[in-house]
């Protein structure tokens, strides 16, 4: 899983077994995380911006780090692996006009780990009038079917809840991606439990104009992608006059009141299980003590929900584990898409599967 926030690359190595659709076994082997190398990072940010033929050797090249990289990790593991998944890194999500693009290769994976590599896995819902995201929930149905609620801190926050009507997931707001940047304005790659956040102080008219931008207001099914939080959201905290910590304070407090925002209006269009309620949270931006701290002030301030996060596996690889499933059922033939979650028409099994090498 190669996520938003460009911090690198997270592999996981799991098992899963199935009787018909039903999962009666799950197992994270081992996990590992690569960050990319500067070179890197700083291409995929330009990416979006290059032209067509920087796209397309982009794709086949970063194919091939990805390659590389998944057969370093699977060389020092066992039991073997049947085959990879592959998320791939989003350039462009644009459901609105049908397109959702993930570069690296699989069929360049499947060259360099000699193993099947499913990729491609967002634009069959896409094609299905789905917004190709979350994919998230099908690992919340799956792997932790008894939370209410599910979070995940990325570059981008989504959440995810069980309800009568299916899981229903989406967007919430820029996180980490907002975080990051600036926390690189103090010189640092990243707030660092939040602890420069803490000693901010709230910026209301800041936090008025984030909140006011209408993707926030916006009813689901609806997700975001990179480009959202670059062009629109980012820059309204980058220009706004004031300390560092004063405005990664105020994110903070923004992106915690999205994310109470996102649960009022699930409950409010949607049959939740009966009370208490509960909401894990994962991903890069729960080790960020002061935004939990902010979210569970909030969330838990407005009704019955107990915040919790899980252990730091499940905090920083649960993306990766989620493209392992997503790869398994592929091969399964089950749906690994949540049309609930994403608006499709239907359920799809996505994935493009590409072939390793023939022996002779």
């Amino acid at each position: 899983m190669s996520g938003s926030s460009l911090d690198g690359l997270d592999l996981a190595l799991c098992t899963f077994g199935f009787t018909g659709s039903t999962l009666h076994h799950w197992e994270v082997v081992e996990c590992a995380a690569c960050p990319f190398p500067e070179v890197w990072t700083e291409r995929l940010r330009q990416l979006p911006d290059g032209s067509a033929k920087d796209l397309a050797i982009a794709h086949a090249q970063f194919g091939r780090f990805l390659g590389e990289q998944a057969r370093a990790f699977l060389d020092t593991q066992e039991p073997a692996a049947e085959a990879v998944a592959s998320h791939g890194h989003t350039i462009f999500h644009f459901p609105e006009a049908g397109v959702s693009t993930q570069i690296g290769d699989g069929a360049v994976i499947a060259a360099i780990t000699g193993l099947p590599c499913i990729d491609n896995f967002r634009m069959q819902d896409v094609a299905l009038g789905g917004q190709g995201a979350p994919i998230a929930p099908i690992a919340d149905q799956y792997l932790f079917p008894e939370q209410t609620f599910m979070l995940n801190l990325g570059g981008i926050a989504n959440i995810s809840a069980r309800t009568a009507q299916g899981y229903i997931a989406f967007d919430c707001s820029g996180a980490n991606q907002v975080l990051n940047a600036l926390a690189k304005e103090a010189g640092q790659p990243y707030d660092n439990g939040g602890a420069m956040a803490r000693v901010g102080r709230l910026l209301p008219a800041l936090l008025e104009k984030a909140l006011s931008l209408p993707y926030h207001s916006a009813p689901y099914p609806k997700s975001l992608g990179n480009d959202w939080v670059q062009e629109q959201l980012l820059p309204i905290y980058t220009s706004f006059p004031g300390s560092v910590e004063d405005r990664l304070h105020t994110a903070c407090r923004q992106i915690a009141q999205s994310i109470d925002e996102s649960i009022s209006a699930i409950g409010q269009h949607a049959n939740l299980p009966a009370p208490p309620h509960s909401m894990l949270i994962t991903g890069g931006g729960a080790f960020n003590t002061f935004l939990v701290e902010c979210i569970r002030a909030k969330c838990e301030k407005n009704r019955s929900l107990a915040v919790r996060v899980p252990q730091p596996q499940i905090i920083e690889y649960k993306e990766a584990i989620l493209m392992a499933l997503m790869g398994a059922m592929r091969l399964e033939g089950l749906p690994n898409t949540l049309p609930t979650a994403t608006g499709a028409m239907a359920g799809s099994c996505g994935g493009g599967l590409h072939t390793p090498p023939l022996n002779g």
